[in-house]
């Protein structure tokens, strides 16, 4: 069995250099909390923008001069749009935003029945489409609003998943939201001036190509 990768936070020296401000979706927990603490680490003048449902845990210790928690519901686009602005108001600019929080897959949607107070056909819940593709398209655009008011532009950093190529038996929801993600990127890399968007395969994040991917100069 494969061992589990440990980036080598002394290796990415170029996140080690100026401080930047980073926003984070799903930043308190899981990957996007795993994110925000190898940031911290390497540069702790990082300005740090975390925007999730819920704050990071105790815990995470990040200086609250370089730290913003914005708290909401990302399918809210007033409300993730709030959390944005308040980032800069705060620290005057956005330099990376990491596309990140997710949900995965709810129930069956397609093969399990249910009926509604009236006896029909109840309508498809369709939470994870309105976090994995519609949320996180809301990020992208509020990302490339923000990083294109910056001469040098800015990077997106999507974090994609192998069942958005390959499928994942079981989640065709999930599945459908991540592929969406990744074939965006592809396109909107095209039309990006001065904006880098790429996606992050959540089985291979941190992998060899990470600095590469958030890498400033």
């Amino acid at each position: 069995m494969a061992s589990l990768f440990q980036p080598d936070a002394s290796a990415f020296n170029n996140l080690k250099g100026s401080p930047k401000t980073i926003v984070i979706t799903g930043g308190s927990s899981g990957i996007g909390l795993a994110t925000a603490r190898l940031l911290s680490e390497l540069n702790s003048n990082h300005n740090i923008a975390i925007i999730d449902l819920s704050a990071p845990p105790k815990d995470f210790t990040h200086s609250p001069a370089h730290l913003l928690v914005h708290t909401c519901n990302l399918t809210s686009w007033t409300a993730q749009r709030a959390g944005f602005e308040a980032t800069y108001k705060k620290f005057g600019r956005i330099d990376a935003v990491f596309v990140n929080a997710g949900i995965a897959e709810y129930k069956d949607q397609f093969f399990n029945d249910e009926l509604d107070t009236s006896g029909k056909l109840k309508e498809p819940d369709r939470r994870v489409l309105n976090v994995d593709m519609d949320a996180a398209s809301d990020t992208t655009k509020l990302a490339i609003h923000y990083l294109r008011k910056n001469k040098e532009g800015g990077q997106i950093v999507a974090t994609a998943s192998l069942a958005g190529y390959l499928a994942s038996a079981g989640a065709p929801l999930y599945s459908a939201a991540k592929h969406g993600m990744s074939s965006s990127r592809f396109l909107l890399t095209m039309r990006c001036d001065r904006v880098e968007c790429e996606c992050v395969f959540r089985y291979c994040l941190y992998g060899a190509d990470f600095e590469k991917q958030v890498s400033w100069a």
